[in-house]
């Protein structure tokens, strides 16, 4: 398993930046493909011995084990249209697909599995990087035989830790990651917005916001959670609450929906020292006030 050829069929941000990662830990990344041959040639000039193929088809006669890293709709219909060989590894790095994706290699003898990383990897551009961004992040799994044993040993080398998830959860799962990664930008996003509503150029407002939000990823991997939650709604101040819902309503309403339900997810963290009036009363409003916007269509 030490000298076992591995290709990549997607050379996109996961691909790339988990490819990247493999090949600083010694493994033989040797054939890249992509929907672009000029993405399957960036990827594989930054790693040695790494050649770019036009064909996913090539990239499969010439490995051992591939990953299949396009996104998750164009995962089956890449695996149904490569001639695979028995006891052939092939991976998708899906976070919400089961193995039943796969299933036209399995049906010629290969070997299905999974593996993704509960992390982003954009911007990841070389392999130092890779390994950086992966260093300690969770990774679900799935794989049988010789295709497990290797995933698992993969984790290790990273310096990951594994989970398991059955079938049914895996979609739940990556609605996780999704609320932890992307949403996080689209949260960070209509925070900018009200900046610019105030005038600020786009990247202005964003080197305004971007310290307030280290600090709170900071606060919550020291203290945690309800540690780090501040803000009106954590101290129990309904006045505050209701101007900032009377702001937006005036100037920007489609904020309004994407307030209240942040508001309402919030107070299962509030301290318990809130007074659980203050905490009713603004459930009652942030509740009230969601309703009234439940048919609004968010603004671009």
């Amino acid at each position: 398993m030490d000298n076992l050829s591995i290709g990549f069929i997607g050379a996109g941000v996961l691909g790339g930046g988990l490819s990247l990662a493999l090949a600083a830990k010694g493994h033989q990344v040797v054939a890249v493909s992509s929907r672009t041959f000029s993405s399957a040639e960036a990827l594989a000039a930054r790693i040695t011995g790494c050649q770019p193929k036009a064909d996913p088809q090539e990239v499969a006669d010439r490995c051992r084990l591939v990953f299949i890293t396009t996104p998750d709709e164009a995962i089956a219909s890449v695996a149904s249209q490569i001639q695979w060989r028995p006891a052939q590894g092939v991976v998708h790095c899906s976070g919400a697909l089961p193995l039943e994706c796969l299933g036209s290699a399995a049906q010629q003898g290969a070997l299905a599995g999974s593996l993704h990383p509960f992390q982003t990897l954009a911007c990841v551009e070389s392999q130092d990087e890779g390994v950086a961004r992966l260093e300690g992040v969770t990774f679900a799994i799935e794989g049988e035989g010789w295709l497990g044993a290797l995933l698992t040993q993969m984790v290790a080398d990273l310096g990951g830790r594994l989970v398991h998830w059955e079938p049914q959860y895996r979609a739940l799962y990556h609605a996780s990651a999704v609320l932890s990664c992307g949403y996080v930008a689209t949260l960070l996003g209509a925070a900018r917005r009200i900046w610019q509503e105030l005038g600020y150029p786009p990247e202005e407002a964003l080197n305004a916001i971007l310290p307030i939000t280290k600090s709170t990823v900071d606060a919550i991997t020291k203290g945690g959670l309800e540690a780090a939650l501040t803000g009106p709604v954590a101290r129990g101040d309904v006045d505050s609450v209701e101007r900032h819902l009377s702001a937006l309503e005036e100037y920007m309403p489609a904020l309004v929906p994407l307030y209240c339900s942040l508001g309402l997810q919030s107070l299962p963290l509030v301290d318990t020292e809130v007074d659980d009036k203050r905490s009713q009363k603004l459930e009652v409003l942030l509740r009230d006030c969601l309703l009234k916007y439940s048919a609004a269509i968010p603004g671009r």
